[in-house]
């Protein structure tokens, strides 16, 4: 294994690899991806999560506009929020 990671120079010499730091293999791994769904969904916020109020977008030409406008504000996800622990290590 470590013989394909050295070379020599064609004196017999063994040169130092370049994918090598301070006799340290660099080892690379893969960043986790956003989940852009979610991440348009929640918003962080200091103590958890907050999300849109449902109900809102249509279906409700009889509903007065004190109760309209009472949804257009954001609510926090309460601990029912199950399906948002799946996601949590996704939306940094």
């Amino acid at each position: 294994m470590f013989k394909s990671i050295f070379k020599t120079n064609g004196f017999g010499s063994i040169t130092r690899p370049t994918n090598i730091i301070n006799n340290n293999l660099i080892q690379v791994r893969n960043k986790m991806k956003t989940h852009h769904s979610a991440a348009k969904r929640f918003i962080k916020i200091g103590n958890g999560y907050k999300r849109k109020q449902a109900g809102r977008k249509h279906g409700n030409g009889g509903f007065s506009s004190n109760l309209l406008r009472h949804l257009d504000n954001f609510v926090p996800v309460t601990s029912k929020g199950g399906h948002l622990k799946k996601l949590k290590k996704f939306l940094n």
